[in-house]
């Protein structure tokens, strides 16, 4: 089937469908109504490493919530990724227009340091639908072996916990982590495999309008989805392209 964009944002030699170029820009090209998940890993506006795309006040949510509403499916899911520091302001604008079925914390274990703070683990995943009667919802397990022993571990003949909003079994990218990739906040594949498999199916299409090193749209091509991302760096837009091309 046709993504829902313009053919001329569309470059039809290439396999993957990434657009290089500002989200606030781009996402008005997008069919009204079109898409089924909007996954995406935003700046979390706090400077990291001095960047000028995470700079406070670098996004308009109101905009972009107004477009995902938009965009998305009437049962379509927006899961945004989010950091602690801006995740209370975020979850204020896109509650106006969504409806929250879940506030989970994907926890990384590896933190970044702080001299007079916590060390900061955790990352949230805001989990919005358009109809909270009408939506995708794949139920899976997750990778945590069940402690408990007898008919209650063995309780539908799954050895493996269930999911809960609390998510501690995904390893972190880290240094020496085979999957890195020259981008600072790369997210690992596998969180978002599981993002992609729980909250669409197969066919559907799934936007990323901040693609970043390209992670959500190499997961989309294993559980074959259609893609379409933006991404406003081009050195990371590059990244991302070299990434898909490479899972085909």
């Amino acid at each position: 089937m046709g993504l829902p964009l313009p053919k001329t944002l569309l470059d039809t030699q290439s396999p993957v469908h990434i657009i290089n170029g500002d989200c606030h820009n781009l996402l008005k090209d997008v069919e009204s109504h079109s898409v089924d998940l909007i996954a995406t890993d935003p700046p979390y506006e706090i400077s990291f490493d001095k960047q000028s795309w995470d700079k406070l006040g670098s996004l308009n949510w109101a905009f972009l919530a107004d477009e995902f509403k938009r965009i998305l499916k009437p049962n379509g899911t927006l899961v945004v990724f989010q950091g602690w520091s801006h995740v209370a302001q975020t979850k204020i604008i896109l509650d106006d227009r969504f409806t929250l079925k879940n506030w989970i914390i994907y926890d990384r274990v590896k933190g970044r340091g702080a001299k007079h703070n916590l060390v900061s683990t955790r990352e949230d995943i805001l989990w919005y639908v358009c109809n909270e009667n009408t939506y995708t919802y794949n139920k899976i397990s997750s990778t945590i072996k069940k402690k408990t022993g007898g008919s209650i571990g063995k309780k539908n003949g799954n050895p493996y916990r269930a999911l809960s909003n609390v998510w501690t079994d995904i390893a972190p990218i880290v240094p020496w982590s085979r999957e890195r990739v020259k981008h600072p906040t790369q997210k690992p594949l596998d969180i978002m495999l599981r993002i992609i498999s729980i909250f669409s199916n197969v066919g559907d299409v799934v936007l990323d309008p901040f693609c970043g090193s390209g992670t959500t749209g190499v997961a989309a091509q294993q559980l074959n989805r259609e893609f379409i991302g933006f991404e406003k760096e081009k050195a990371y837009w590059s990244l991302s392209l070299e990434r898909m091309s490479s899972h085909e």
